[in-house]
């Protein structure tokens, strides 16, 4: 108690057990990242040449694409396929799920799933190495 009464209070002991204790455990990151936002990716940066682009319907497409012409109801077509229980199913995960074993489900599912949405972004700390 007689420690934590001193340390409490400093800005360098409390950012110090952020950094080395707190973030590493609840937040998944690298040393080094690159970022690059949609009309870099989608600009000549990577690829001199492409055929699509997919992202959020925005009209900040790369320059190189022109602007974008949203067409009445293309949202709805969407929000139609991504519910249609012919081409969408879905999963309820016990309370004991984890990144691998989402994983493992997905790859045994038999037809194959042929996309996995994670909307909730939890699968997080995989490596493609």
């Amino acid at each position: 108690q007689i420690l934590y009464d001193m340390l409490r209070r400093s800005h360098l002991a409390v950012r110090f057990y952020l950094d080395s204790l707190v973030f590493p455990e609840t937040t998944g990151h690298q040393n080094a990242k690159l970022s690059a936002n949609g009309q870099d990716l989608g600009g000549e940066m990577l690829f001199s040449r492409r055929i699509a682009f997919s992202g959020t319907p925005s009209s900040l497409l790369p320059l190189e694409m022109n602007e974008c012409f949203h067409h009445l109801g293309d949202d709805a077509k969407m929000l139609r396929t991504l519910t249609d229980p012919a081409v969408v199913s879905r999963r309820t995960l016990g309370a004991d799920w984890s990144v691998p074993s989402v994983l493992e489900e997905v790859a045994s599912l038999t037809p194959g799933a042929l996309a996995l949405i994670d909307a909730g972004a939890l699968i997080t700390k995989m490596s493609n190495l």
